[in-house]
């Protein structure tokens, strides 16, 4: 029996399970060696190698895909908002651009009107001035420079000054303008002051 018993016990120590090598034992002795790096692995096959590298690259064009997409709505963003700030940079010149020919344009009739009156009153000096300042803000109109060859014409025929300058604005006028009746007229105020004048030079 006492032998029996003893045998019993040397089988159940050889299963025992938390006997070395075997249970928490092995668990911790694998644990150290893969927190040491020393697990062991075996060699992948081809196939696995293929599988593992077309994961890989479809998890790149997935990303590149993502990439391209995040750029062009980047650029829509700052394609839009370039056009906008265009737009908005032309509004804002083309308003510039109307406030300054409406603040010249303000100015342009005020010293035409005041022109205006001094001709009225027979200031051919004055008028004159003030048409001059009225012509440099819009040079090529026909309404300053009308006004102004007659008041040169006034002055030249009722005071002798002015003549020459004023001859030679109507004559320009003239140029450009043929088909305008007045300046035709006009230019009897300049005739005998001028014919007096070369008599006198000569």
């Amino acid at each position: 029996m006492i032998t029996i018993l003893r045998n019993n016990q040397k089988l159940l120590r050889k299963r025992n399970p938390f006997q070395r090598g075997f249970g928490f034992e092995k668990l911790r002795k694998e644990y150290r060696t893969y927190a040491q790096g020393k697990l062991d692995s075996r060699p992948l096959s081809k196939r696995e190698r293929h599988a593992i590298r077309e994961k890989i690259e479809a998890e790149n064009r997935k990303h590149f895909v993502k990439m391209c997409i995040a750029a062009f709505i980047i650029l829509i963003v700052a394609l839009g908002l370039g056009i906008q700030l265009n737009d908005s940079f032309k509004r804002n010149e083309k308003l510039y651009a109307q406030k300054e020919l409406e603040s010249k344009t303000e100015q342009y009739l005020f010293y035409v009107n005041d022109g205006d009156k001094w001709l009225q009153k027979r200031h051919w000096h004055n008028a004159i001035f003030q048409y001059l300042l009225a012509k440099k803000i819009f040079p090529n109109e026909y309404a300053v420079n009308y006004r102004l060859a007659l008041a040169y014409g006034s002055y030249c025929k009722f005071e002798g000054s002015g003549c020459t300058e004023g001859h030679q604005l109507l004559t320009d006028l003239k140029l450009q303008f043929p088909n305008k009746e007045e300046l035709h007229t006009l230019e009897k105020m300049y005739v005998s002051k001028l014919t007096n004048e070369q008599k006198t030079n000569h």
